[in-house]
């Protein structure tokens, strides 16, 4: 485990995180061809993985902010998290969860840029929960 989340740490979960907005539109994009969501679902679904991957973009550009140490410990858990969610995005029964989580993520991206680290580990427990519920479907 890394000492202090760092640039090149923090660049790395931007690239996490529009991977996983990726494998969340081909997951949408599969959903509707099977008829198993709604237009509506579908544009909602496609706005939040926008906002992930605009987000994700900002990161990249903001990944040399100084991180607090709460938040620094929070972050490191995202590797293992992240590779989880994109072992298993695709392959999710529950279209509820993955909307969840997409929406956590964005919301998780967006703590980052705005630098506050109550809300960056908020929003990781927030994932970790959702990735338990994932588990009992």
């Amino acid at each position: 485990m890394k000492e202090r989340v760092d640039s090149v740490f923090l660049s790395q979960v931007a690239d996490d995180f529009l991977e996983i907005a990726k494998k969340f539109n081909d997951y949408r994009f599969e959903k509707i061809s099977q008829q198993l969501i709604s237009q509506t679902t579908f544009v909602e679904m496609g706005i939040k993985a926008n906002q992930l991957m605009e987000t994700a973009r900002e990161m990249k550009l903001l990944s040399t902010l100084i991180v607090e140490p709460e938040a620094g410990e929070a972050l490191q858990q995202l590797q293992g998290i992240n590779q989880e969610i994109k072992a298993t995005i695709t392959s999710l029964n529950s279209i509820q969860i993955a909307f969840d989580l997409i929406g956590t993520l964005g919301e998780l991206a967006m703590a980052v840029v705005e630098k506050k680290p109550g809300s960056i580990a908020e929003n990781i427990r927030t994932i970790m929960n959702v990735l338990a519920k994932k588990t009992e479907e």
